[in-house]
């Protein structure tokens, strides 16, 4: 058995494995098998700081959302120019800068590039609060991009290294409430900030002068990364694993590709069309209730940064749950099940909420569609995990992210303003935009990951039977 899956893993990479090849790997395996797993105390406190760096890093991308009208004042911009800042400025670099970073994961110290990525996004966000011209926002929103563009991919990598296969959907899970902490976090700050700062007037700052209180709100939230990124150093990065095996059979990413392609693309349209309603819910959410219902700034941070925190992190964790469970009966197709269960969850309560006449049934409507939004969040890294080998993980997610990204953070906010701007024509109308959005978006999510089920489970027993772990 071990020498059919040899061969065929000699195969996909392109040549023929001897059986010197065969007893390296052999002897690679039996060393694996051997080695233990770091202990959970040691592992869970890797994953505690990665998820607070995650906090930091989408506070730091998410303040954008809650500073919409402001900023339009302030620099004379439509709703469009916003979806551009909130969306392609950072997508851009955060794209671009996946691979080479990922690279950089997949070969040297995961922990060290971690720790510079978090102090360049801090002080990329810093700029941001001190620009005040359309252009110098957007340079820096893509320098945010760009830093945190290395976390995500060195993350999941080390999380991966730190559990064994049929323990990982919980604690990427649990990494993945970081995006969710970080937004909610985000719109609350930001929305305190906003209220402080305008009930003081002007605010006059060392070196940079007088600012504007959405300029604060910038300041505020980069504050943490520097300290988050010393504090990454008190724990150690953990060995990798099945990697002697994987050196072998040079496996490379075209070759994974190659293999892989159907079932990769499938599960990277699926989540990042169901991204596209999550990054257009988090853009314009807030807009929509300021502009809809009359709340101030305070009032839709603290609300929706609560929905998230609660409603949304409270998925995420039910979402490993559920794929956990699911692959410990025997589903071999745990991951992308869990992710349509989580789409039909979600999908009624998205393309419902902004239809809504009354902020009351607005406000449980939302909180709902949080929560199915969260149940999706956590699951794309264990999906991806599970057919891809030690030595590519990061590369394989950033190739996601290179994919995904633009379709979730600029095509679906940018969509949501195009249909607001040029059908609606009326900014008002901008949760109708929403709406319309979610009723497209979220059964082609649905399409895709059930296509996807077949090719998952075939992916996933091929690449169990020709790896140690």
């Amino acid at each position: 058995m071990l020498w059919s899956a040899l061969k065929r893993r000699g195969s996909w990479g392109g040549g023929d494995i001897d059986k010197m090849s065969v007893q390296s790997v052999v002897a690679a395996t039996a060393e694996e098998a051997s080695r233990p797993w770091p202990t959970p105390t040691r592992s869970w406190a890797l994953v505690v700081i990665l998820v607070v760096a995650y906090v930091c890093a989408f506070a730091d991308r998410q303040i954008l959302a809650l500073l919409v009208d402001p900023i339009k004042r302030d620099l004379g911009i439509s709703d469009t120019q916003f979806s551009l800042l909130n969306g392609l400025a950072f997508s851009m670099f955060y794209t671009v800068m996946g691979l080479p970073l990922a690279w950089l994961a997949d070969r040297g110290s995961r922990r060290t590039l971690v720790v510079v990525c978090i102090n360049i996004w801090s002080l990329m966000t810093a700029a941001c609060g001190a620009v005040s011209t359309f252009w110098g926002l957007f340079l820096a929103r893509m320098g945010v991009g760009a830093g945190e563009a290395g976390l995500s991919p060195a993350a999941y990598s080390m999380i991966a290294d730190c559990f064994p296969p049929e323990k990982r959907a919980r604690p990427m899970s649990v990494y993945a409430t970081g995006s969710i902490l970080g937004a909610g976090l985000a719109f609350m700050i930001g929305g305190v900030v906003v209220h402080w700062a305008s009930l003081a007037g002007t605010i006059s700052l060392p070196l940079l002068g007088v600012v504007r209180p959405w300029q604060v709100a910038f300041l505020c939230v980069a504050l943490p990364g520097p300290l988050i990124a010393a504090l990454l150093f008190l724990v150690r990065e953990p060995e990798r694993r099945g990697e002697a095996a994987q050196r072998t059979s040079q496996t490379s990413l075209l070759d994974f590709l190659r293999r892989r392609l159907r079932v990769f693309l499938l599960l990277t349209f699926a989540f990042s069309i169901s991204g596209m309603v999550i990054a257009s819910y988090k853009a314009w959410a807030p807009a929509m209730l300021m502009r809809k219902f009359g709340w101030d700034a305070q009032t839709v941070g603290l609300a929706f940064g609560a929905m998230l925190i609660f409603g949304s992190a409270t998925g995420v964790l039910a979402g490993g749950w559920l794929s956990d469970r699911l692959a410990r009966r025997g589903r071999f197709d745990a991951p992308p099940l869990a992710s349509l269960i989580a789409v039909l969850v979600a999908a009624p309560f998205a393309i419902a909420t902004p239809l809504m006449d009354n902020s009351i049934a607005v406000a449980a409507l939302l909180s709902a569609a949080t929560f199915g939004f969260g149940l999706m969040q956590g699951l794309p890294a264990p999906a991806l995990q599970a057919i891809a080998p030690n030595r590519l993980r990061a590369r394989v997610f950033a190739t996601y992210f290179l994919i995904g990204n633009p379709i979730a953070f600029i095509v679906g906010p940018t969509a949501v303003a195009l249909v607001s701007d040029t059908i609606f024509r009326d900014p008002t109308q901008v949760g109708a935009a929403l709406a319309c959005i979610s009723a497209v978006a979220a059964p082609l999510s649905a399409v895709c990951l059930l296509a996807a089920l077949g090719p998952f489970v075939k992916a996933v027993r091929e690449e169990d039977a020709a790896r140690p772990i």
